[in-house]
C-alpha cells in the first residue's frame, strides 16, 4: 500500500516536472527549474525511507531549519546595495561630463529607492559645490541639504 502510493506519487511528480520543463524550454531559467525539480524529486523518495527509519521528525526538523533560513536572506538589502552602486557610477559619470574632478562618492539610499544622503570629495569641492548640487538635485532629484561636499 505504502508502496503503490510511493510510486503514484513519484509518477505524478514527474508528468508535472515534464510539463514545468515544458514551460521553461529555451529560456534562461531552464537549469534553475531542473535544479529544483530535482531536489524536490530526491526529497520526494528520501521521505518514506526516513518514515520507515522513524526519522521523519527529524527530516521535518532540517526542512523548517532551511526554509528559516532562506527567509533570513535580505533580498530588499540586496536590492538597496544594487541602487547605490547604480547611482554612484551615474553621478561619476555626470559629474566627469561636466569637467568635476571627483575622488570619492559615498550614496546612501533608502529601501524605498529614495536617496538619502550623498558625500562626495572633489578636488576643488567649495568651488564648484553649487555646481554640484545644482547638477545632482537636477538629475536626481536630491534635496541640496542632503548632498554634502568635501575637499
Amino acid at each position: 500500500m505504502i508502496f503503490m502510493e510511493l510510486v503514484r506519487s513519484i509518477l505524478f511528480f514527474l508528468i508535472l516536472s515534464t510539463i514545468a520543463g515544458q514551460l521553461v524550454d529555451g529560456t534562461k531559467y531552464k537549469p534553475y527549474v531542473t535544479l529544483t525539480l530535482g531536489f524536490m524529486l530526491l526529497l520526494l523518495m528520501i521521505r518514506p525511507i526516513m518514515s520507515w527509519i522513524g526519522d521523519e521528525d527529524m527530516l521535518q526538523d532540517v526542512f523548517s531549519q532551511i526554509s528559516e533560513n532562506t527567509e533570513s536572506f535580505s533580498f530588499e538589502q540586496d536590492a538597496v546595495e544594487a541602487k547605490e552602486k547604480q547611482v554612484k557610477k551615474g553621478m561619476e559619470t555626470v559629474l566627469e561630463e561636466y569637467g568635476i574632478d571627483v575622488s570619492k562618492i559615498e550614496v546612501s539610499v533608502q529601501d524605498d529607492g529614495e536617496i538619502k544622503s550623498v558625500e562626495i570629495k572633489a578636488a576643488d569641492g567649495k568651488k564648484s559645490e553649487k555646481k554640484i548640487k545644482t547638477l545632482l538635485s537636477r538629475f536626481y532629484n536630491v534635496k541640496d541639504s542632503n548632498i554634502n561636499i568635501s575637499e
